[in-house]
């Protein structure tokens, strides 16, 4: 009876050490978590304190556009730019996983007076047709 209970007790314990191997696998080491891309803008000192919000007409305002790929994989993306529904601006770039990118963006759109106006700014992945993330900066142009 012995031998029997020696045998088990190995079987048992060679099962533990696997089961316990297999948990650290797949939670520490394996799993990579859900995919997703941090988009976002900053002001012309790379902070989100001084955004371009009453700006004199014609003049040319600095923003910088960031994109940060956690997607577990290389990702080609699109930005596009657009004011008053019109395409102004459209850039393609692929990033690796875990690459950061900050791309310094010019507003020249100051020509038409007026407040609210907006510039939206659409990131597009892969070849999908629609927006993954949409961001809207709303400024007033004034004639000072």
């Amino acid at each position: 009876m012995s031998t029997i209970n020696k045998i088990i007790k190995g079987i048992l314990i060679t099962i533990l050490i696997i089961a316990i191997i297999s948990v650290i696998y797949l939670v520490v080491i394996h799993n990579p978590g859900e995919g997703f891309t941090e988009f976002y803008i900053l002001d012309a000192n790379r902070n989100t304190t001084d955004y371009p919000v009453n700006v004199s007409r014609y003049s040319i305002q600095k923003i910088n556009i960031g994109i940060k790929n956690q997607e577990n994989m290389e990702e080609n993306y699109t930005v596009k730019i657009k004011k008053e529904k019109e395409l102004i601006y459209q850039y393609n770039l692929t990033l690796k996983d875990n690459q950061n990118i900050i791309i310094p963006y010019y507003m020249d759109c100051t020509n038409i007076l007026g407040d609210d106006q907006q510039l939206v700014l659409e990131l597009y992945k892969g070849n999908i047709s629609l927006p993954y993330r949409t961001l809207n900066l709303r400024f007033n142009v004034t004639n000072t």
